[in-house]
């Protein structure tokens, strides 16, 4: 899967990245939080930038439609065809994949003790292993799929971790 995604990459030329471009990190006067920052394929930080709603736990105030997100994402490929010569759309479901392993490998504890630290690390792993799931199937990844941070602490604990 990593193979195929970094295969449909390769030619992509890279720019420099936010890596966490998105909201709530985007406002009319700049951007904050660049401690993540360095080389990308094109398109990486503007493609899914409202997908990363769903990454935050989808309750921060924050909520793109299934059809804003597809116009949002035709909006940015007609105007990188038309600047570059390509659309980074295409690649959407890679750069959703490296989201995936990205925030997954933010947000592991040193303590899982810690309950409310526990639950979201076992909210990215389970957001982790549906994007892997269904861009191994599809080659795309659904964030609207995704459980809310709420609907998911909303489970029976043996649910959220995988337990019988």
């Amino acid at each position: 899967m990593l193979e195929t995604a970094l295969d449909r990459l390769a030619h992509t030329p890279l720019c420099w990245s936010h890596y966490d471009y998105g909201l709530p990190n985007v406002f009319p006067a700049g951007v904050i939080d660049w401690q993540h920052h360095g080389l990308a394929p094109v398109g990486y930080d503007t493609c899914p930038a409202l997908e990363i709603i769903a990454f935050k736990g989808g309750t921060k105030g924050y909520y793109a439609t299934p059809a804003q997100r597809a116009r949002y994402t035709a909006a940015l490929d007609e105007t990188a065809l038309n600047v570059l010569g390509s659309k980074p759309g295409r690649h959407l479901g890679e750069f959703l994949l490296i989201k995936c392993l990205f925030f997954l490998a933010l947000m592991k504890p040193a303590d899982l003790t810690n309950t409310d630290k526990a639950l979201k690390w076992n909210y990215r792993r389970t957001l982790f292993t549906m994007g892997v799931e269904q861009y191994e199937r599809t080659g795309r990844i659904d964030t609207a799929a995704f459980p809310s941070l709420d609907d998911f602490a909303a489970q029976p604990e043996h649910c959220r971790t995988g337990g019988a």
